[in-house]
C-alpha cells in the first residue's frame, strides 16, 4: 500500500518539549558537546563542564525518545553521582575515582539505539524523525571516539599506529573519519582489538546511510501504514489498559 502523505498539525515549542520527539533542540545540545570534546582541556573543572554536557545529552534523549521510569531515574542518580564525582575531584585536585566517567561510554552507546527506537515508531516520517536520525549518527561517532580514548588510556600500547602525544580531538577527528569512511590515513590503529572496533564503525556508518538514512528521507511527508511496536517507549510506571 503506498504511504499518504501526513502534515502533521504544528504545536508550539514548549507543548513538544514537554511531549518528546524534540531532536532538533538534542541535535544542537549534541554539537555543542562534540566542541566541548574537542576544546575543553583536560583540567579537572574542564571534566565538570563535560560531565554537565554528557548529562543533558543523555537526559534529554531518553525524555525526547519517550523513556521514562526506571531507565531515566537510573540515569539521573548516575549523571548526579558523576557530576558531583567530578566536583569534588576538582575541589580536591586529585584524580580520584575515574571508572564512573566510563559509563557514560556505554550510556553514549546505548543512546543511538534509545533514539532509533523512537523513530522508528513514529506513525509518519517529519522533520524530527530526520534529526532524530542525524542525532543518532552523531551520538555513533561521538561513543567510538570516546571509546577509542578509553583504549588509549587503558591498554598498554597506543590505540594510534603514528607516535603520540593524542588529544581528545584525535579521537573524536579519527571516529567520524573511520564512520563516514573518508580515510584520510593521517591515523591508524596499532592494536588488534583497535582494527576489530574500527572496521565495526565504518561497516555501521554505511549501514546506517544507506538503509536507515535513505529509507526516512525516501519517506518523508508521509504516514506509514504500520508503525514498528507502539508510538512510545516502554514507560515502568504506565497503568495497565483497563480491562
Amino acid at each position: 500500500m503506498t504511504p499518504k502523505r501526513h502534515d502533521p498539525p504544528h504545536k508550539p515549542f514548549r507543548e513538544r518539549l514537554q511531549e518528546g520527539d524534540t531532536y532538533g533542540l538534542l541535535l544542537i545540545l549534541i554539537i555543542a558537546t562534540y566542541f566541548l570534546l574537542a576544546f575543553v582541556g583536560k583540567s579537572h573543572w574542564g571534566k565538570v563542564v563535560l560531565a554537565i554536557a554528557f548529562a543533558g545529552v543523555l537526559l534529554l534523549t531518553l525524555h525526547t525518545s519517550h523513556v521514562r521510569g526506571r531507565w531515566m531515574r537510573v540515569t539521573m542518580v548516575l549523571a548526579a553521582i558523576t557530576i558531583s564525582t567530578n566536583v569534588v575531584q576538582a575541589i580536591v585536585d586529585n584524580e580520584g575515582v575515574t571508572g564512573l566517567n566510563y559509563l557514560w561510554i556505554g550510556f553514549l552507546i546505548a543512546s543511538p539505539i534509545v533514539i532509533l527506537s523512537r523513530i522508528l515508531r513514529h506513525p509518519s516520517v517529519d522533520l524530527e524523525t530526520i534529526l532524530g536520525a542525524i542525532c543518532a549518527y552523531l551520538l555513533i561517532g561521538i561513543a567510538f571516539g570516546a571509546l577509542f580514548g578509553m583504549l588509549q588510556t587503558v591498554g598498554s600500547e597506543n590505540f594510534f599506529a603514528q607516535p603520540g602525544p593524542y588529544e581528545r580531538i584525535d579521537f573524536l577527528y579519527f571516529s567520524f573519519i573511520v564512520l563516514t569512511t573518508t580515510g584520510f590515513g593521517d591515523l591508524t590503529p596499532y592494536t588488534s582489538v583497535g582494527k576489530v572496533i574500527v572496521t565495526l564503525e565504518a561497516l555501521i556508518g554505511q549501514v546506517f546511510l544507506v538503509t536507515i538514512v535513505a529509507s526516512l528521507v525516501a519517506s518523508f511527508g508521509f504516514r506509514r501504514a504500520a508503525p514498528i511496536g507502539n508510538a512510545t517507549a516502554d514507560d515502568d510506571d504506565a497503568e495497565p489498559p483497563a480491562t
